[in-house]
């Protein structure tokens, strides 16, 4: 589905605003993880992180199948990490040459420093007030997110956080 060195289009849907499409090289796609990679044009700002995108900045995106967690770690051109933002959303669907889930709004950051923090609470807040999400998704999204930053202080594996919601759906 995902073969090395293709393009793959990612759909970061919000339906209550708008969907957010870009692309990236597949790196890798083996057990159910996918790893894109992505290059970054020198303007603006980084998501959750705040820091400035330089010339030669890239990343990676590690999405593993029906994971409601995918990693976005950010690098500068000399290799320096600047940051990882974990993205909480719907399960992901794998289409052939297509990544697809409804975002959360809710997100989990870990700086170049090592903190980590659940960052946007406001936005999902929002996003339930106008109707956009459920306050039964947002409090999953919301128990996510604090696991997954709680598994990030300690060490843990940041594919574990969503374990108890995988195997609900299963």
């Amino acid at each position: 589905m995902f073969p090395v060195g293709s393009i793959v289009r990612i759909e970061h849907a919000k339906p209550w605003k708008h969907t957010v499409s870009m692309s990236g090289l597949v790196r890798s796609c083996e057990n159910g993880l996918l790893v894109i990679e992505r290059s970054f044009a020198a303007a603006g700002r980084y998501d959750s992180l705040g820091d400035e995108k330089q010339a030669g900045d890239h990343g990676l995106i590690e999405i593993p199948g029906g994971s409601w967690v995918l990693r976005r770690v950010y690098f500068r051109a000399d290799g320096r990490t600047i940051g990882e933002l974990y993205n909480i959303q719907t399960p992901v669907e794998f289409r052939p040459g297509l990544v697809r889930y409804t975002d959360l709004e809710v997100d989990v950051v870990r700086r170049a420093d090592g903190r980590v923090e659940v960052v946007d609470e406001d936005d999902l807040e929002h996003a339930v007030e106008i109707g956009g999400i459920s306050t039964t998704l947002a409090e999953t999204a919301l128990t996510i997110a604090h696991r997954l930053a709680d598994l990030l202080r300690s060490g843990g594996d940041w594919r574990d956080a969503d374990t108890a919601y995988r195997e609900r759906a299963a």
